[in-house]
């Protein structure tokens, strides 16, 4: 398929069965889950069969839409995957990944809500669960009026409004000044109709499908007077609860991108502490391995916490990124795709304050690039329009769905294209067992064997310095199975070799130049020893949780 066009969950679904009847040795699809609606939850689990199964290697997880307009999310983790299946045995990255460890894809979290999203002018949260209220409320909610397929803006002549038209051009309304007087002057409402109109008091109604996936999750959950959409209890909602059961029973993980839209942004934890309260080696490796994201797609990586804060008293919390770092023990990233300002050559510092109120010069240059980019198609102009309650009105607007919110179709390709180098290349980084067998003849029919085994990977087998402290991860095992009819002299059969470190103990090192740096200790390596009486091969199996199983025979 070509990228670019956005799919809807049947299509999308029999692109996933595709791809796994096209290539059954490499993907398994199958459903983690139903949505609220009943579709299924689908995953697809990439490896290379003949490898060795996918529970027995390290894995990286991506999944996307858990916003339902943010379907750039579900076509990105699609791209992927196809990336990884067409690749493999042609390229040498992708064949290594895949031969010696796993990727879990789930394409769409949000297939009801993106559903609606993609066959229905409006637009959602992530659910069409009702939230809070079972009911529309009295007040404004969004409708396409004029029937031309899409929810845009309505502006109201009023010599009170807070708004007037730009003198750069006419399209584009900004705020009227606080002295300003004289002028012709709106009020701007979102295309729509009022429930119970007393014609009158004009109320703005919260969503009816308020209810935020992203402030679901148990790290650090709140109840929604206190932050907005996050639903009665934790993993209330049958999706966010799948995808958080799928993760608990595939412990391979070890890192993951959760895919949204919008500002072209790599967003990492945490989202309600300050970066002091991390543990040294997790602050060092998100932040090395965020630059090389930046290196690959030129999105500029950040901390929520920081610099992504929706106001400066108020903090994030439940979101998944900062559960699977603080719970599950995985270096995650909140991967957020597209931006329009950045595509119409306007450079953002902070893009909350940004989105919030842009500045009137980056307002007149993204509609140039609308007009350049995409022949206007983005806008659509004031046009008169009698309202059924407000009676003369003027229709227009951003048509925001495939221009601020997700790349026009022209441009998904590319956008996809770029993140799947930041994953591939995080992928790269997973711990690694390698592990070697010598058994040594003794006297009186005993023989000494030694497995030594090494993590030869960028991250400690614990993945992250929290998970270790917590206790989140188990610690490398050596098992040994005597053959039949002999015995064990010395050793317990099974041996907790700890954690291994990876070459990410220099990421956290606090001397790192090449003229001061005394080195690091061994803790990248462990060994077992063990004596036995009996003749026979000798098996030992070495398993980790996140770097994997390593069989050998002597």
């Amino acid at each position: 398929m070509r990228f670019d066009r956005y799919l809807g969950y049947e299509e999308l679904a029999g692109e996933l069965r595709g791809y796994a009847e096209e290539y059954p040795g490499l993907c398994k699809v199958v459903s983690i889950g139903e949505s609220r609606e009943g579709r299924g939850i689908l995953l697809a689990e990439i490896t290379n069969g003949e490898t060795g199964p996918a529970s027995e290697k390290p894995a990286f997880w991506v999944d996307g839409n858990t916003h339902a307009g943010e379907v750039t999310g579900s076509m990105a983790a699609l791209y992927l995957i196809r990336t990884l299946l067409k690749r493999h045995g042609e390229d040498d990255l992708v064949t290594r990944l895949l031969d010696e460890g796993t990727f879990y894809v789930l394409p769409r979290l949000s297939p009801d809500g993106a559903e609606r999203y993609l066959t229905t002018p409006h637009t959602l949260r992530a659910s069409t669960r009702p939230w809070p209220e079972p009911e529309e409320e009295p007040g404004l909610h969004p409708e396409d009026l004029d029937g031309d397929g899409h929810i845009v803006q309505m502006r109201v002549e009023d010599e009170a409004g807070e708004w007037r038209v730009s003198d750069g051009d006419p399209r584009l309304m900004v705020r009227r000044r606080p002295d300003e007087s004289g002028g012709r002057y709106y009020r701007v409402y979102r295309e729509g109709l009022f429930k119970d109109y007393d014609g009158f008091e004009r109320k703005i109604a919260r969503p009816l499908y308020g209810l935020d996936m992203n402030r679901q999750y148990p790290y650090g959950w709140r109840e929604d007077h206190e932050q907005q959409g996050a639903g009665p209890y934790p993993l209330s909602e049958p999706e966010s609860r799948a995808q958080v059961e799928a993760l608990l029973a595939r412990r391979n993980v070890f890192s993951l991108h959760t895919y949204h839209t919008f500002c072209g942004a790599i967003l990492r934890p945490f989202s309600d502490k300050e970066d002091g309260k991390m543990p040294e080696h997790d602050l060092a490796v998100f932040e090395a391995l965020g630059e090389r994201g930046t290196e690959l797609t030129g999105y500029p990586n950040i901390s929520v916490y920081h610099d992504f804060r929706y106001a400066p008293n108020e903090v994030i919390t439940g979101a998944f990124d900062d559960w699977a770092y603080s719970a599950y023990g995985v270096f995650a990233y909140t991967v957020e795709f597209w931006s329009l300002a950045r595509a119409a050559g306007v450079e953002v510092e902070d893009f909350i304050a940004f989105f919030r109120d842009p500045p009137e010069e980056a307002s007149l240059a993204m509609l140039r690039w609308n007009d350049e980019a995409l022949g206007g198609e983005g806008f659509v102009r004031w046009k008169p329009f009698e309202h059924p309650q407000l009676g003369k009105v003027e229709i227009g607007g951003w048509k925001t769905k495939f221009t601020f919110q997700n790349p026009p179709p022209g441009l998904l390709e590319a956008e996809c294209e770029k993140l799947t180098r930041f994953a591939l290349a995080h992928a790269s980084c997973a711990p690694r067992l390698e592990a070697e067998l010598e058994v040594e003849e003794l006297a009186d029919g005993l023989r000494r064997v030694e497995v030594r085994v090494r993590n030869t990977g960028y991250l400690p087998t614990s993945v992250t310095k929290i998970a270790q402290e917590k206790g989140v991860t188990k610690p490398v095992r050596a098992e040994i199975t005597p053959p039949e009819g002999a015995s064990l002299v010395s050793g317990e059969a099974e041996v907790d070799l700890g954690h291994l470190s990876g070459r990410s103990a220099l990421a956290g090192n606090s001397w790192k130049s090449p003229a001061f740096f005394a080195g690091l200790p061994s803790d990248y390596a462990a060994r077992a020893l063990w004596v036995l009486r009996g003749d026979g091969p000798v098996r030992v199996e070495v398993r980790s949780e996140k770097a994997g199983t390593v069989r050998l025979e002597g």
